[in-house]
């Protein structure tokens, strides 16, 4: 197993490979498969997406991501085309699916009456972007910031977009003690109604007698219609065993 060490080799090689990614001479193609996704009948969508590139003798990658917060328009399908912005559609089927793949990859029709928005630099005519999408305009995402943007089973695709570099400091650099002062410094509270800061719970947890000592992911989807901790576990499961 790879020491604490060797960490900024990984971090080059996840990143020189997620660049390949996006900027593949090759379509890339991501599908929404969190819950809301698969319910909405994701799996049949990716089915599809297969078929079609398949039937078309298209080479293209496909990337299972998870949610990036348009339920209501699952299943989703993006489609990046080189040197173009990511299209993102929603409210997908199969045969919309294959038909979209047709149209746009082959043939260069982005199908802007089917299209949600698009997501990155530049434009595509007919077609808004995410920033003027006036549910997601306003948004300054953190916690969910890799959501929809990665496959959540691929630790390099974590690892490329910053994931795990705090880990390595606190390991490499820094004392335990120093490391709940710079949470503490952070300024850093729970979500909750109390707004406790995070950095005291730390340190009341260190100062405790006793052991083995536990942290516990309180991952509860009790509220309804309230799924924020199963986006990000399922979009974004590093990034909690990291902040764990």
């Amino acid at each position: 197993m790879p020491s604490v060490v060797d960490f900024p080799t990984l971090q080059a090689e996840a990143k020189a490979n997620w660049q390949a990614l996006i900027q593949s001479p090759t379509p890339h193609i991501l599908i929404g498969t969190a819950t809301c996704g698969k319910v909405s009948g994701a799996m049949s969508v990716l089915d599809a997406i297969t078929a079609a590139l398949d039937r078309l003798n298209i080479k293209a990658t496909i990337t299972q991501v998870g949610c990036f917060g348009m339920c209501y328009a699952e299943p989703t399908m993006d489609i990046t085309l080189p040197d173009m912005p990511r299209v993102s559609y929603g409210f997908m089927t199969p045969e919309k699916a294959g038909q979209i793949i047709e149209d746009y990859i082959l043939n260069g029709n982005p199908r802007p009456n089917l299209a949600l928005c698009t997501i990155g630099e530049g434009r595509v005519e007919g077609i808004s972007t995410l920033d003027e999408m006036q549910m997601l305009k306003g948004q300054r995402r953190v916690a969910r910031r890799n959501c929809g943007h990665i496959n959540p089973l691929r630790i390099g695709h974590y690892i490329a977009r910053g994931g795990y570099a705090g880990l390595y400091r606190a390991l490499a650099e820094l004392s335990p003690q120093q490391v709940i002062d710079e949470v503490m410094n952070s300024g850093l509270r729970g979500r909750g109604g109390a707004g406790f800061p995070t950095g005291q719970k730390w340190q009341f947890c260190r100062d405790a007698q006793g052991s083995p000592k536990y942290v516990i992911c309180n991952a509860d989807e009790g509220d309804p219609g309230a799924f924020m901790d199963r986006s990000i576990l399922e979009g974004d499961p590093h990034s909690v065993l990291e902040g764990l």
